[in-house]
C-alpha cells in the first residue's frame, strides 16, 4: 500500500463526517439566519443593538435567537471593556457560520476572508468604535423617520475598497429611496481624530473618482460636533474638488426640533459652499443647481463576484433589510 494512502482515508473520513453535521445545521437556519450571515460577512461585526434595529423585532427575541446561533457555533461573540456602563454584545461569523457561507457560494471560509481569530482580531482593532459608529449610521436609516422611504443599498467599506481602492476609501456606500426620489452616497462618518485639513485632502481622491467615472459624487461628512462641522466648512471653502463633487455635512449633536434627536433621514444636511437650508437626506439632490445635482456611478458593483487579486472571493452584497418571517403553516382541519 500506498505510505500515504492511511492519511488520504482518514482525510476523507473526517470530511465525510463533516458534511452531514454542516447538512443538518443548515436545515436548522431559517431564511433571516443565512441573511444575518451575509450581513456578517458583508460588515465583520454588528452588535445586538445594530440587529435588533436591522431585524425590526424585540430584543429579547433577537437575543435569544443570537444566543442560540452561537451555541451551535454559527456565530461568535465578545464584549470589549466599556467605561462607563456596559458594551452591548458584539457578534461575528463562527467557524459553521463561515463554512456554512462558504458552501452556500462555492468557495472557502479563507476565501471569503474569513479568520479562525475573527472575534479576536475584531475586538482588538483600533478602528472597532469607527467602524461600528458607521454601521450605527446606516443600521439607523433602515428604520426611516417617514412612510415610504427606505435605504436599499448598504455596502461596507472593504467593498468599496475593492471597487474604488485606487480613487477613494468611503467608510461606506448607500443608496436610500424617498417619496421625491432617490439619492446615492459616499460615507465618511468622522470621530474627531483627524485633522480638518486630512478630512479635505480626501476630496481630492473623490474628484479623481468623479473624473474617472464621469459623475458627480455625493459625499457625506457626519460629524461628532457642530463646532467641528463649522470649521470644516470653513476649511471646505473654495476647495477646488468641489467643482466636480457634492459635499454635505452634518454633526450628530444637530437634533431635529420636532423630536429632539438626530436621526440621519431627517432635515439635517447642510450642502457645502452652497447657500441653503439644512436638507433631508432624501431630498439633498435638490439643493444644488439641476447641471450640479450629484449622481453616483454604480454600475457591475452587484455584479461584483469573481476572484480577487488578493485570491479573496466577494459574494453580492445582502440587501439592508431582512426577509419577512415566514406566514405559519395552517394546520388541516382536525389535525392535532
Amino acid at each position: 500500500m500506498h505510505p500515504t494512502a492511511p492519511a488520504r482515508q482518514r482525510t476523507t473520513t473526517t470530511a465525510a463526517r463533516h458534511r452531514p453535521a454542516l447538512a443538518v445545521l443548515a436545515r436548522r437556519l431559517t431564511p433571516r439566519d443565512i441573511w444575518l450571515l451575509e450581513m456578517l460577512q458583508e460588515h465583520t461585526v454588528l452588535t445586538s443593538t445594530h440587529l435588533t434595529d436591522l431585524l425590526t423585532t424585540s430584543r429579547r427575541s433577537v437575543n435569544r435567537r443570537l444566543a442560540t446561533l452561537t451555541d451551535l457555533s454559527v456565530l461568535h461573540s465578545f464584549r470589549p471593556h466599556h467605561r462607563p456602563g456596559s458594551a452591548p454584545e458584539h457578534y461575528v461569523l463562527g467557524p459553521a457560520g463561515a463554512n456554512l457561507l462558504a458552501a452556500r457560494y462555492a468557495t472557502t471560509p479563507a476565501a471569503l476572508g474569513w479568520h479562525p481569530e475573527q472575534a479576536t482580531r475584531t475586538m482588538f482593532s483600533p478602528f472597532l468604535a469607527h467602524d461600528l459608529g458607521a454601521r450605527t449610521f446606516f443600521t439607523h436609516l433602515t428604520r426611516p423617520t417617514r412612510p415610504r422611504e427606505q435605504l436599499t443599498a448598504w455596502w461596507s467599506e472593504q467593498r468599496c475598497e475593492h471597487l474604488w481602492a485606487d480613487l477613494a476609501h468611503p467608510d461606506g456606500y448607500g443608496h436610500y429611496k424617498g417619496l421625491s426620489g432617490a439619492v446615492s452616497f459616499f460615507l465618511e462618518y468622522d470621530t474627531g481624530t483627524e485633522a480638518l485639513t486630512r478630512l479635505a485632502r480626501k476630496l481630492d481622491d473623490y474628484a479623481e473618482l468623479a473624473t474617472t467615472t464621469r459623475t458627480r459624487p455625493l459625499i457625506l461628512f457626519t460629524l461628532h460636533s457642530g463646532a467641528r462641522e463649522t470649521n470644516l466648512h470653513d476649511r471646505l471653502t473654495g476647495h477646488p474638488a468641489l467643482e466636480h463633487l457634492a459635499v454635505a455635512t452634518t454633526s450628530r449633536d444637530q437634533h431635529h426640533p420636532a423630536t429632539g434627536h438626530h436621526h440621519p433621514a431627517d432635515p439635517l444636511w447642510l450642502p457645502v459652499s452652497h447657500p441653503g437650508i439644512r436638507t433631508r437626506l432624501a431630498d439633498l439632490p435638490t439643493a444644488w443647481p439641476i447641471h450640479q445635482r450629484p449622481g453616483t456611478a454604480t454600475a457591475t458593483a452587484d455584479q461584483d463576484t469573481g476572484d480577487r487579486s488578493d485570491g479573496r472571493r466577494r459574494i453580492p452584497a445582502p440587501t439592508p433589510t431582512p426577509p419577512a418571517h415566514a406566514a405559519p403553516t395552517a394546520r388541516p382541519p382536525g389535525g392535532n
